[in-house]
């Protein structure tokens, strides 16, 4: 006899990746908007940051 637990992800699409495959893919795109986010500071001064911030905010 053996007792079967209901698994939340069985017969979707999320069933086949487990959290391996998933933890690769978000921290690779946590990676990748870093890095875009650092060249963008770094060729941007703050005041000009700051000013589209605050004209973004009104």
């Amino acid at each position: 006899m053996s007792c079967r637990h209901k698994n939340l992800v069985d017969d979707t699409t999320m069933e086949f990746p487990r959290a391996g495959f998933w933890i690769v893919h978000v921290l690779g795109a946590m990676f990748l908007v870093s890095l875009g986010m650092r060249l963008a500071v770094r060729r941007m001064p703050l005041p000009i940051i700051a000013y589209r911030l605050f004209k973004m905010l009104r």
